[in-house]
């Protein structure tokens, strides 16, 4: 009997280590400051501390909740209307955090473009009639008292495919973020509509896992969270700066040293639309899912509260832990 015992103790002590060693896999659709926390908790070891072995990947944003339900990742950095199309095809996922709130993209254009009359009937670079370009775009021309039937969008793809068409003249306007923001000024372009200002209530970026990530390994989840919200509170300090601009550096690949105004500008842009309690709020995702609704109108059925977990954050904003 005590052999027996024995024996059970010891598969489950090795079970639990074989646990803790599986690696976690991070995917993103993109790179920057935005996801900023998850390179704090990388490179400060608050993943390490809470033995989740992870690696952050980059890959195609289409390609990421394919990645996420065939477990491929188990965490995606993500925008909320990638869950609400995954909705509707089936996708099961969930939102478990926010992580950014507004919008800081702008309609940049050709100096010679000084006004809404001047931009009719030309074209402006995005990516896709989805997600945040085209959001920015719509909210933009808004702003100026157009249509998107008064423009051309024009599905260029990546925002460094839009900042490079744009110095090009392939497009004489682009929906663009920090730094490319500031880099086009510098070469003479004009910030027609700046979103930045604006109190857009819109969730920006988020958190998702699947659900069967949720159901069958909610420590996991849990650990993670409570990971990359300590990484949240690290970015949001001031007193980090130095060091939070030499990760951010290094995850964009930018010598700091040559490229500082450009690295903080992404850093200043996101760290002041980063959540300081980060739910992941239906409320703030009413926008995308209009203008999912757009090309389908199916989204309109779509119950936001039923993809979204705060349980992870409700916990630990119980306990005090993001009020530090």
């Amino acid at each position: 009997m005590f052999q027996i015992a024995w024996i059970i103790l010891i598969a489950v002590a090795f079970s639990h280590v074989h646990a803790q060693t599986k690696p976690i896999i991070i995917g993103e659709g993109v790179r920057g400051a935005m996801y900023l926390p998850a390179y704090i908790a990388e490179e400060k070891g608050f993943f390490k501390k809470r033995e989740l072995d992870t690696k952050i990947v980059t890959f195609s944003r289409s390609n990421d909740l394919n990645a996420l339900i065939a477990g491929d990742i188990q965490f995606d950095l993500t925008a909320p209307d990638k869950i609400i199309h995954g909705a509707l095809g089936g996708f099961p996922a969930k939102m478990v955090m926010g992580v950014t709130r507004g919008l800081n993209l702008a309609l940049v254009v050709h100096p010679s473009i000084k006004s809404a009359a001047d931009l009719k009937g030309k074209p402006v670079a995005i990516t896709g009639f989805s997600g945040l370009p085209y959001t920015g775009l719509l909210l933009t021309l808004k702003e100026l008292g157009m249509t998107r039937d008064q423009v051309v969008p024009l599905n260029i793809g990546g925002k460094t495919a839009r900042f490079e068409a744009l110095l090009a003249n392939r497009v004489p306007a682009a929906i663009l973020d920090p730094p490319y923001t500031t880099m086009a000024a510098k070469e003479g372009y004009r910030l027609l509509v700046d979103l930045a200002p604006l109190d857009v209530a819109y969730l920006r970026n988020v958190v998702a896992v699947s659900e069967k990530s949720l159901r069958e390994d909610s420590r996991t989840v849990a650990r993670f969270v409570e990971a990359f919200a300590e990484g949240m509170r690290f970015y949001r300090n001031k007193a980090n700066k130095d060091e939070n601009l030499r990760i951010l550096a290094k995850y964009l690949r930018l010598p700091l040293d040559k490229q500082r105004a450009v690295v903080e500008e992404g850093y200043e842009t996101y760290r002041e639309v980063m959540l300081r309690k980060p739910y992941a709020d239906a409320n703030a995702m009413k926008l995308a899912l209009e203008i999912v609704a757009e090309s389908n109108p199916k989204a309109k059925g779509v119950n936001l509260s039923a993809l979204v977990d705060n349980s992870f954050i409700e916990k630990l904003d119980r306990e005090g832990v993001l009020d530090k």
